[in-house]
């Protein structure tokens, strides 16, 4: 038996009017099966003698991973989809997904009143801004691909080379002459012994 690609659901009907939309036509075939497929994660209502409706409408929670994995779909080509149906205005995000948190969706097409169908505007303007973006993975971004970002200059170097134990933690200052007797009472306990 072959596993569905897609959760539940009995219909999706594409009017003419979407169609012959310039946002249907500019969507490849794989843009297309993410569109169905986050359909498909509709939840629906039916009373009786009424039109069925969507109680998730907004918060269609989908995981990027297991719509891969049904769609037999890469991570950049679900992600450039996700992206794409958004700047056509077919699909809005409305939680941004971030550490282990899905996004959020609504699905802009039939299920929501007709001035909120984003699609019918586009091309003349399109929702790329709201498009989710990249992380910043740009830590070291200037100093990547050098061995050594920030050279010290030895001859400008202004450390001091000797310990002040009247400041600061209670250092003394060595100078020349206590190392000297100190190297000479090291070497006349070695005789010593």
């Amino acid at each position: 038996m072959k596993t569905p690609k897609y959760c539940k659901f009995s219909f999706i009907s594409i009017n003419k009017t979407l169609a012959e939309s310039v946002a249907w036509d500019s969507l490849t075939k794989k843009q297309v099966k993410v569109f169905i497929y986050i359909w498909s994660c509709l939840q629906w209502h039916k009373e009786k003698r009424k039109r069925a409706y969507p109680l998730n409408n907004g918060k269609i929670e989908i995981s990027t991973i297991k719509m891969r994995k049904s769609l037999g779909i890469s991570k950049q080509t679900c992600s450039i989809a996700v992206s794409k149906l958004i700047e056509v205005g077919l699909i809005r995000l409305t939680r941004y997904g971030e550490n282990r948190v899905c996004h959020m969706y609504k699905i802009l097409y039939e299920v929501v009143p007709q001035k909120e169908e984003r699609w019918k505007k586009y091309p003349e303007k399109n929702w790329k801004d709201e498009c989710p973006k990249e992380p910043n993975t740009l830590v070291g971004l200037k100093t990547r691909f050098k061995s050594h970002p920030n050279k010290v200059d030895l001859n400008s170097n202004k450390q001091s080379s000797r310990v002040d134990l009247n400041k600061g933690n209670s250092q003394v200052e060595l100078t020349q002459n206590d190392i000297n007797e100190g190297n000479k009472q090291s070497t006349s306990l070695g005789s010593i012994i």
